[in-house]
């Protein structure tokens, strides 16, 4: 009886029918991995993203975008180096320093998501796919959903990552190293934030705890 329910909540959220606060935080990490990919919708260079109807991308500068959904904004860092590399940095999750943290192992690729208090709310950071989203949020699992499905539907084109290197627009940042693992203290939250003002666009009129992941061929 337990896994039919399981299984009947996963259901409702890949049709984007499912109010996500039914689910705890891994029941949600699990079924968005799982779930088929979606179809990109946003190019960008040296990789596409598939942005979900509710997200808009407001800033793109040298791999560094920002996403805004729901009054929240998403900090996406692409590391195209790692991926050309095909190397995984790896990093060091201690459960003892977040509210929530799981280690994530799925295709192929690991990753983490770290849950942290920080001013303003929670600090959530999700690493998966040779990239990482921070947000602050007072609705953690609508970021964690978010996240991921970014995350993993990115898709890298490495002809032109191997024209930017060889170009040299990409080179070696040990700073981005340090920038993909995760923060013991959520108030050491983006420095670059600064960069971009506020954005004062409505938000598309939604339902804000149902969220359209379904997928698009």
């Amino acid at each position: 009886m337990k896994k039919f329910l399981i299984l009947f909540a996963a259901l409702f959220i890949l049709t984007g029918c499912a109010n996500i606060n039914n689910l705890n935080n891994d029941d949600i990490v699990d079924t968005v991995l799982k779930e088929p990919n979606h179809k990109t919708n946003t190019n960008l260079e040296g990789y596409k993203l598939y942005l979900p109807l509710h997200m808009t991308l407001i800033g793109d500068l040298n791999g560094n975008d920002v996403l805004y959904s729901y009054k929240d904004k998403y900090y996406l860092y692409v590391d195209l180096i790692s991926y050309y590399n095909k190397k995984e940095n790896k990093y060091n999750v201690d459960a003892s320093d977040y509210e929530y943290s799981k280690e994530l192992s799925y295709n192929d690729l690991g990753g983490y998501v770290v849950v942290s208090r920080s001013k303003g709310g929670y600090l959530v950071e999700t690493m998966y796919n040779y990239a990482k989203i921070e947000v602050v949020t007072n609705d953690v699992k609508r970021a964690i959903t978010n996240s991921l499905v970014v995350l993993k539907n990115i898709k890298y084109n490495y002809k032109v990552i191997d024209s930017m290197i060889g170009s040299n627009v990409l080179v070696y940042d040990s700073e981005l190293f340090e920038l993909m693992g995760p923060k013991k203290k959520g108030d050491n939250f983006l420095e670059y934030v600064k960069e971009y003002g506020d954005y004062d666009e409505k938000d598309a009129k939604t339902d804000e705890d149902v969220l359209d992941i379904n997928t698009t061929d």
